[in-house]
């Protein structure tokens, strides 16, 4: 039967988890999406990105990657934020998924996914070009024991891949602002 008193152990975690809020909240910890927002916005436009590749959705992949990081970095896209500065048109260019090792049958254990995009970043109001190159994303995975795992670990490797361009194109955007 409880006589409802709480032990020490109990006790004891509480005051920790009440000390790290505490603590979390005085160093000016908030959870993604909780922070007030920047005074100056930075905003652009990402168009629909092409995919001139034999991979089907890729397009769709590198464009979620690429939002996800502009979002990040507290880049507006869209409309809500008014009139652009910047617009980021691109396609996919290239998709290779390459053996890199192989076992003693020689058969590819170990792969390397690199996905290319070209893009074009422009400022409307004026019409300039202010970045136009190729960026390389990639990344590595080993195959599984059957056809499921591998596909599931090459469709990994190719967000992974995807996500690495996205921080490369975001770098390069920041650069450019």
């Amino acid at each position: 039967m409880s006589s409802g008193r709480i032990g020490p152990d109990a006790a004891r975690r509480a005051l920790v988890g009440v000390a790290l809020v505490g603590l979390l909240a005085a160093c000016g910890y908030q959870p993604l999406g909780m922070g007030s927002a920047p005074t100056s916005r930075r905003s652009l436009v990402v168009e629909a990105i092409a995919n001139e590749t034999l991979r089907p959705g890729i397009q769709g992949v590198v464009g979620a990657a690429i939002l996800r990081q502009l979002h990040l970095h507290g880049i507006v896209s869209g409309a809500e934020a008014g009139p652009p500065e910047l617009v980021l048109a691109g396609s996919v260019t290239g998709y290779q998924n390459e053996a890199i090792a192989f076992s003693v049958q020689d058969i590819g254990r170990r792969f390397r996914v690199r996905v290319t995009v070209s893009v074009t970043l422009s400022r409307p109001s004026d019409r300039t070009i202010r970045l136009k190159e190729a960026i390389l994303g990639e990344a590595f995975y080993t195959t599984g024991a059957g056809a499921v795992s591998t596909r599931n670990a090459e469709d990994e490797a190719l967000q992974r891949a995807a996500q690495d361009l996205a921080d490369k194109l975001v770098a390069r955007v920041l650069e450019e602002w």
